[in-house]
């Protein structure tokens, strides 16, 4: 009943979705790409011969589906709608509207544990489900899987009072679950979770049992989602992935942020309540009613309620520590940037330096607030007579609804219909499943991921969390197309048609293409893009490069070789080449090794230089080499100082 409810909510809540149910989506490009991910689950799953992890974009690499967070609860959550209707907006659809109903229930389920009483605890789950902040994440489901978190530190407090084993694979389930949603947002509960734990002990003491259970379920529970993090973590090993500090201050909460609400926020238009932010900010504003209530809750926590202090006092704690991770690891003030704490988790906590956004720490405070504000309403009621108390709770209720609501619902501001999208993508999907396709203009590519959720075919094109090696730097030289760069790229990448949108093109480039000697054939003409098929051989490749060791006066710091294109065409080194080197001594001791990468490619002439520190004594009598991609392996010996040399198939 309760659960009927909550979704009749959230129908209501999240109008007009229900009408454009398996065409609307968030603004932004995260919905496009998380359609795109759940429909290629989809499709891997059930058809044979296609493996997962090899997701159809970012081609000619494998193993794409790592540089985006997936979430495979969300698209088994999507699987039957998907395979029913063949449309993954509709799957998409679902997930939202079955995050705003987990929201509601476990907040809701987790207040009434806090308050003991039914009433005010569906407030704490209006207050967290359908708050600003809540709505305004209607865009990204990762960002929704805070969904999960009321039901976690609901099993956590279960746990508590009865450490059995059935309490702790309780509380690892429902972490797997929320690790399956969004990784980030697991290592956010971690911390949480810990502070929660922290406080909670003072007036709970744990036992050997806690420990022993916690540990033992918990450690299953990390164990599982690192074995799923396993392809995204050899990415980042091979490929160098990672966030800089300079990437968490750009993705940090502002203190103007406590003020935010959606640029739909109803009130806002209204009479003006809170500080609208984009899709860029936080919408942290809770709404007058919920912020009032939770202050009452807080004085009712810390003062007035003392028996429900030692139940309420680790979210309160939780609650402003959020607060402040979630500003970053560095406070912009008018006398400079001051450090803050999260800085610490960055450089000490594992996993902190592959996260982008830590403003999403405010999420805590959105449930903390919550829970204060159902304790806040039930010390208010306490003033009034048991028949009131219902029509008191249910004027409260609409209240907070009403400071939440946003129209149109955050969530249906952009549509994604096949129908709508170019007819090439049409044509495309009727080609040969094995078909590569390269889009041009490349750029942000979100949209064109959108449509390859509906055709499913390869392409060079991709949007994701990361991009693979030189991808930038390859959709920096497509932008000259048709020069001889893009031309010697395209011709090296060896995708099967380039779809080019004429508009973009312009008759001055289409003339030149068509006199040139491109390597690539006009095939058709579909709408309004232009279809080339690649053919030709292919350039010249890294076997015609030459190489050269530096000599090395006096024998210290690096020794260096340079390889040089000796020809008069470009060399495309796209995916990427590495380079692997080794310094040798006269009698064959290693001397210093190192792997670099070779450049996006080398232009008729061009050079690029590699080092590799030298760790031991004396320069070194030679340099082996190896370059490695496209399926095979060259290798090369050079003496420093010695003539240029060629590079060898390995045998």
């Amino acid at each position: 009943m309760l659960a009927a409810a909550a979704l009749a909510l959230t129908l209501a809540v999240t109008w007009p979705l229900a009408r454009c149910f398996g065409a609307c989506l968030g603004a932004s490009q995260d919905p496009l790409v998380s359609v795109y991910f759940l429909r290629w689950v989809a499709h891997a799953l059930t058809t044979p011969g296609v493996r997962l992890l090899d997701a159809s974009i970012f081609a000619p690499y494998g193993a794409t589906l790592g540089l985006g967070e997936y979430a495979p609860v969300y698209a088994v959550l999507a699987l039957p709608t998907i395979l029913l209707t063949g449309n993954p907006v509709a799957g998409h659809n679902v997930v939202v509207v079955a995050a705003y109903v987990l929201a509601a229930l476990g907040a809701a389920a987790l207040a009434r544990r806090l308050t003991g009483a039914a009433g005010v605890a569906l407030l704490g789950g209006l207050a967290f489900a359908y708050s600003p902040r809540m709505l305004h994440q209607a865009h990204n489901i990762q960002g929704l899987a805070a969904c999960w978190l009321p039901w976690l530190f609901l099993a956590l407090e279960r746990f508590l009072a009865a450490p059995t084993w059935p309490a702790a694979i309780a509380v690892a389930a429902v972490g797997v679950a929320l690790g399956l949603s969004s990784p980030s947002g697991f290592l956010f509960a971690g911390v949480a979770a810990a502070i929660m734990l922290g406080v909670a002990w003072r007036d709970r003491p744990l036992g050997r049992r806690h420990f022993v259970r916690l540990a033992g379920t918990g450690g299953a529970a990390v164990l599982l989602l690192w074995l799923q993090l396993a392809p995204f973590r050899a990415l980042a090993r091979e490929w160098r992935l990672g966030r800089t500090l300079a990437d968490n201050e750009r993705y940090s909460a502002a203190l103007a942020d406590y003020l935010g609400v959606p640029p739909e926020h109803l009130l806002h238009r209204w009479i003006g309540i809170g500080r609208v932010v984009d899709l860029e900010r936080e919408a942290l504003f809770p709404g007058v009613v919920v912020a009032g209530l939770a202050a009452l809750g807080l004085w009712a926590t810390l003062v007035g309620w003392n028996r429900r202090r030692p139940a309420l006092l680790p979210y309160v704690v939780m609650a402003a520590v959020a607060a402040v991770l979630a500003l970053g690891p560095a406070l912009a003030t008018p006398w400079g940037a001051v450090p803050m704490p999260y800085r610490l988790l960055y450089a000490v906590v594992p996993g902190f330096d592959m996260i982008r956004a830590p403003r999403r720490f405010a999420v805590f405070l959105s449930l903390g607030l919550a829970m204060l504000a159902a304790v806040g309403a039930a010390r208010l009621l306490e003033r009034f007579a048991p028949r009131g108390r219902g029509v008191a709770i249910a004027a409260l209720g609409a209240l907070v609804l009403l400071e939440s609501l946003a129209v149109p619902f955050p969530g249906t501001v952009h549509r994604l219909e096949v129908a709508a999208l170019p007819e090439v993508y049409r044509w495309l999907a009727r080609e040969d499943p094995r078909t590569v396709a390269l889009e041009l203009p490349m750029g942000d590519d979100w949209e064109k991921v959108g449509a390859a959720a509906f055709h499913l075919r390869r392409t060079v094109n991709g949007w994701s969390s990361y991009t693979p090696p030189h991808y930038q730097a390859l959709v920096a030289a497509m932008a000259g197309f048709p020069d001889a760069r893009a031309l010697a790229l395209i011709r090296g990448v060896r995708p099967d048609v380039v779809l080019v949108e004429r508009r973009w093109l312009g008759p001055g480039r289409e003339a030149a293409l068509a006199a040139a000697e491109s390597g690539i054939r006009l095939e058709r003409v579909v709408g309004g893009h232009l279809v080339y098929r690649v053919e030709g051989t292919a350039p010249p490749g890294v076997e015609v490069l030459e190489v050269q060791a530096e000599p090395m006066p006096g024998g210290r710091g690096d020794a260096c070789v340079t390889l040089r294109n000796p020809g008069r065409e470009y060399v495309p080194l796209y995916p990427l080449r590495r380079l692997r080197l080794a310094l040798e001594g006269d009698e064959g001791a290693r001397l210093g090794e190192g792997v670099r990468w070779l450049p996006l490619d080398l232009a008729p002439g061009a050079a690029h230089r590699a080092c590799v520190r030298l760790r031991g004594a004396g320069p070194p009598a030679r340099v082996r080499g190896e370059v490695d991609g496209a399926g095979r392996v060259l290798r090369f010996v050079a003496t420093p100082g010695g003539p240029p040399r060629p590079l060898a198939p390995a045998r």
